[in-house]
């Protein structure tokens, strides 16, 4: 059990470790991002403010519409969400491109296609990181079904009980019937039935439990 729960702890870590550096490695392509959207907003003529401003109308309008997608969400919504993801995810990539051939530059160009794309697959990565299934669930599964599990083994015993008390009484009253004739009279099995004819009306009815072994 002990083996268990550190294995479970270990997970945890490991998945907490993998968040926290894929939302590193996201943020500084989030600020590459925004150096080569500045670019952009300074070439076609925004003023300061306004062009290092502009990265936050593209990349965090993609990023909100990213959590916007959540399942927990109506359809409505996420319908929403997956239309300001789209225009932010292009606007950004058109953006990045842009910015390298400007500059002349393919290798500039390709650099920043490359950071959106790795930026979009980090908050996926992100989104669906998660630790395999440990112990934490299984003993609550198993406790709930322990009544039900009982409840189904009693109940034969209950029966076969039943029927083998049965038996006992018949044979009492009637000792020159077989074992055949005692198991076709009371439905219980001819194992039983041939116990009880052998014991006579002394067995007892722990001899009559075995009935669920036949």
């Amino acid at each position: 059990m002990n083996d268990k729960i550190k294995a479970a702890a270990a997970a945890k870590r490991t998945v907490i470790t993998g968040l926290v550096s894929g939302a590193l490695i996201a943020l500084y392509g989030l600020w590459i991002s925004r150096d080569h959207i500045t670019h952009i907003g300074y070439t076609i003529g925004l003023r300061p403010l306004e062009a290092e401003t502009l990265f936050i109308f593209i990349d965090f309008i993609a990023i909100y519409g990213k959590m916007l997608t959540s399942k927990r969400l109506s359809a409505k919504t996420r319908r929403i969400g997956y239309k300001f993801l789209a225009f932010g995810g292009v606007a950004s990539l058109g953006c990045n491109i842009a910015s390298g051939l400007l500059l002349s530059s393919i290798g500039a160009a390709v650099y920043g296609a490359f950071i959106v794309g790795i930026v979009a697959a980090l908050e996926y990565a992100i989104a669906n990181t998660k630790a395999k299934a440990t112990i934490n669930s299984a003993p609550r599964e198993s406790v709930e079904r322990i009544p039900a599990t009982v409840a189904q083994a009693s109940a034969p015993m209950s029966v076969a009980r039943q029927r083998a008390n049965q038996a006992r009484e018949l044979f009492a009253q009637r000792p020159s019937m077989t074992a055949a004739e005692l198991a076709a009279a009371t439905g219980i099995g001819r194992n039983t039935a041939k116990r009880i004819v052998d014991a006579g009306v002394s067995s007892t009815l722990s001899e009559m439990e075995e009935e669920l072994v036949d």
